[in-house]
Formats: structure tokens, C-alpha cells, sequence
């Protein structure tokens, strides 16, 4: 088993064709509260992976859930942000605006919307790390998830006009409310 990477919540180790994510303690929270917390999201995780599989969007195959442990498979891909580029990006963009919209319209929000949790494998998308994710119908998270994406998107890829492309698989009659909080969030941010 090797550690290939350690995060705020969690470490992730490979092993094998399997990845295992274990959210680590947190030694300034009361034991009590860390135990709750820690299962909790775990659980929480595991039930979004498999909701987001549910309504037709790739993730890694969810194994196995213990106290504070996921094991997925291990997509062997690229990181989205490592494989955009000026022959791809238009494509890219619209299938993940696509994936997007289907998530939100079943009220999931990722949480962490990023071209680093997003892996390339043969032309298919798979969206990892739901960690930070929630069930909600709430427009300011979904707005969240869409701000989190474009500021990646522009300190990542500024080269490239990625939202354009990203809400042409986005945008429909459904998203318009979201995409006026959004509009209203990147307003204010700019000023900040």
C-alpha cells in the first residue's frame, strides 16, 4: 500500500487497482465529535458516489465502506487539467457542462469542482473526490459548485475560453436560477 496523497480530511493510498481514502483525525476537535464527523462524511461520500453512478455520470467503482474508510477503484487516467488543450477544450468543456447539469438537476453538488477531480480516461470522464459533497436543492451551492469551477478554469486554463464551452452544455431553462446566483456571487467576489 502507498500513500499517494494527503489532503485537509483525508490520506489516499493505492493499493493495488484500488484506491483507499481514509479521513484522518483531527486532534483539536473532541474525540467524540471527530468519531460522528468522520463517519458521517464518510458514509456521506460512499452515498454520493453512488447516486452520481445512479443517474449516469462515471466515478470510480465504490468497493467497500468502513468507519472512515472508502475503497474505489483506481480510474488510471489523466487529471482533466493536465489533458486540456487547444484541440480539446471546446469538447471537454461541454461534456463536462453536461455531466454538470445532470448532477444539479438530481440536486448533487460536487463541492469540489475542479479540472483536478475530473479524470480522462479513453474520452470518458470520471469525477472523483466528492468529499465536500451534499444532497440539496439550494441554488447558492449549486452557484458554489459553478463558482469553484469557473475560478478554476480561469487561474488554470486562462488561455483557453472554457466557460463559454462549459455552459453550452450547462445551460438550460432549469439552470437559468442558478446561473443568476452565480452571476450575482461573481459580482461580488470581484470586489472583494
Amino acid at each position: 500500500m502507498k500513500l499517494i496523497s494527503r489532503g485537509a480530511e483525508a490520506k489516499i493510498y493505492l493499493k493495488g487497482n484500488k484506491i483507499l481514502k481514509e479521513r484522518i483525525c483531527k486532534k483539536y476537535r473532541e474525540r467524540e465529535l471527530d468519531v460522528f464527523l468522520r463517519k458521517t462524511r464518510t458514509k456521506k461520500e460512499a452515498k454520493l458516489l453512488s447516486e452520481v453512478k445512479r443517474i449516469g455520470i462515471k466515478v470510480p467503482i465504490l468497493f467497500d465502506v468502513k468507519k472512515f474508510l472508502i475503497e474505489i477503484e483506481f480510474v488510471d487516467g489523466k487529471k482533466l487539467k493536465n489533458c486540456l488543450n487547444k484541440n480539446n477544450y471546446k469538447k471537454f468543456c461541454k461534456k463536462i457542462g453536461e455531466s454538470v447539469l445532470k448532477m444539479h438537476l438530481s440536486n448533487i453538488i460536487h463541492g469540489d469542482l475542479t479540472t483536478s477531480n475530473i479524470i480522462v480516461k479513453d474520452g470518458e470522464f470520471y469525477f472523483i473526490d466528492f468529499g465536500l459533497g451534499v444532497e440539496t436543492k439550494s441554488l447558492e451551492q449549486k452557484a458554489s459548485d459553478l463558482l469553484t469551477l469557473y475560478q478554476n478554469f480561469k487561474s488554470l486554463h486562462p488561455e483557453f475560453d472554457c466557460w463559454k464551452y462549459f455552459l453550452l452544455g450547462y445551460k438550460r431553462k432549469e439552470t437559468e436560477p442558478v446561473l443568476q446566483v452565480f452571476k450575482k456571487m461573481l459580482k461580488r467576489r470581484r470586489y472583494i
